[in-house]
Parts: structure tokens; sequence; C-alpha cells
């Protein structure tokens, strides 16, 4: 079980960046707020990584992970599981085995991602040895790894704050094991 503070401070490191969060107790409630936030955001286009497809089948929820990338980015969401997370700063991590699962990350405008709060540990330098070996694995080609904080934003010369430009406008977090919020 995840310390009542690890969790919280990660919220609050996730809302400071500009995440949406809300916390469910099992994986099947997360699914149900899903659906309940495409029916809000009238989402048509979506996908979910390979990870969740069972249980996004089971809810009801018509997604896929598409083949190429031009389909991942004509999606209007994309719904995706974390790794862990860091409660010092609010980010994500996803060990990702391809560039598909990458993209699904980062080119649709809604990302939703769940993510089990016992994966959440104190700061990224808790993961620097589970990081170095997903980087080390043989026989997965180029594996990589993201950390996501908050929605995309950028600023140009004249620090006009942009978001969305190079990832999803919009992040929303799914704690998954927590009480409901």
């Amino acid at each position: 079980m995840v310390k009542p503070n690890l969790a919280g401070r990660f919220v609050a490191g996730a809302l400071a960046a500009g995440a949406e969060v809300f916390r469910v107790p099992d994986l099947p409630a997360a699914l149900a707020a899903v659906a309940r936030i495409f029916d809000e955001g009238e989402v048509r286009r979506a996908l979910v990584s390979r990870s969740l497809q069972a249980g996004a089948a089971a809810a009801g929820l018509a997604v896929r992970l598409p083949e190429k990338a031009d389909q991942i980015a004509a999606a209007d969401a994309a719904v995706v599981l974390a790794d862990f997370g860091a409660a010092e700063t609010g980010t994500l991590v996803h060990l990702d085995s391809d560039d598909e699962e990458k993209l699904a990350w980062t080119l649709p405008p809604l990302c939703i991602c769940l993510l089990d709060e016992r994966k959440i540990v104190p700061d990224l330098q808790s993961l620097a040895g589970t990081i170095a070996d997903h980087l080390g694995q043989p026989g997965v080609p180029g594996p990589q790894v993201s950390l996501v904080t908050g929605p995309s934003r950028t600023a140009d010369i004249e620090n006009q704050l942009t978001i969305g430009v190079q990832g999803p406008a919009r992040l929303v977090i799914g704690l998954v094991g927590g009480e409901e919020r």
C-alpha cells in the first residue's frame, strides 16, 4: 500500500503542473470514469494502450491502439497506463517498449493516464535502477522512457505560453487503488 503522503504529494504536484486528477478504488471504476469523460467531451476517436485493452473492452469502451502513427494522431483521446509516478513533481513514468506506445502518450489532444497508487515513489531518483534496467533490456528494439508532468506546454521568445503544441493539451490522471473522490 502506498503511503498516504506519497499519493497526496503526487496529486499536489500533478495539479500544480496543470493536470486533472481523479481517484478510484479499482480499474473497473477507472474505466467507468474514462467512459464519462469520453461522453462529456464527445470523444469519438479514441485509442487505448495494449495493457488496458481487455479492461476497456469489458467496460464497453470501443478503443484500440492503431497500427500507424497517422491513426494515433487522428484520435481525439488516448487511455494509457503509467508504470510509475514520482510524488515530488507529480510526474508520470512510462517504460515504452516501442514508438507506438510513446506516440499514444503524446499525439492525441487528450491523454487519460491511469496509475496504480502503489506505484508512486518519492522521486525520480528512486527509479534510477528500474529505468537503467529497462533501457538496457536485450531484445527490445529501442526501449524508451516517457516522463510526463502536466499537459504539453511551450513558450515562445516573448514568453507567450501555449498549451498542447507538442503533446496533449489536456492530461487527466486516474489514481487507481485509493479512495474515490
